[in-house]
């Protein structure tokens, strides 16, 4: 009997690990070339990390900025901030500012696949939950580029993981506060979505919440 459930085990191991191997290839595949060339978003951001970075501001002299001007968009700088060690790594390039999306995109389907584990604890519905993402092509295309869209998604998924997690440990609905403030200065929308999302997680599980 345990040899057979160290067997599924190592089965679920091994197809999870094709997954995220499948996800990483999806997104990292000419990534400097596709999309050919990098829109003006994607440059405002790698020029700012690399500003940042080398001067402690941004193109407009902020000294470590939440938010970023550039083009009169007043994008959240979270990304940027992110950017920085590949853009240090690999010069202030298409694809450097490109790579953390495509980690975040390939963390999200991990998380994806933790998440739905412990909502339903069932490995079955937690892979193919997983791979759908893996390969969904919306997914893919705001992974393999520099867009903010794709860390916000990435840092809810971690907040509803950590916050599931936190009803069993209750120091982790700490982390899942954290990670939903965080999320604000991700993109946008979030300043909207992440209130209300955690207001819903804490409706949802009010029961769980009760018995902490």
């Amino acid at each position: 009997m345990e040899n057979l459930c160290y067997q599924l085990m190592l089965k679920t191991k091994f197809i999870l690990i094709f997954i995220l191997v499948l996800a990483f290839a999806l997104r990292f595949w000419q990534l400097g070339n596709v999309p050919i060339s990098p829109d003006w978003y994607e440059a405002s951001l790698a020029y700012n990390a690399y500003s940042i970075a080398t001067t402690g501001k941004d193109e407009y002299g902020n000294f470590l900025p939440t938010t970023l001007k550039s083009f009169g968009d007043y994008k959240p700088a979270l990304y940027a901030y992110l950017a920085i060690p590949s853009i240090m790594l690999f010069d202030v390039t298409t694809f450097a500012v490109r790579f953390p999306s495509v980690a975040l995109g390939v963390l999200s389907v991990l998380l994806t696949f933790l998440l739905v584990k412990e909502l339903f604890k069932n490995e079955k519905i937690a892979l193919l939950s997983a791979f759908v993402l893996a390969i969904s092509p919306w997914h893919i295309q705001f992974s393999r580029t520099a867009f903010e869209a794709n860390l916000g998604v990435f840092l809810n998924i971690l907040t509803a993981y950590l916050f599931v997690k936190g009803l069993k440990r209750p120091y982790l609905l700490f982390v899942s506060a954290i990670t939903s403030g965080l999320s604000v200065y991700a993109y946008q929308s979030e300043k909207i979505f992440a209130p209300l999302f955690m207001l819903s997680l804490v409706l949802i599980f009010r029961k769980e919440l009760s018995e902490i």
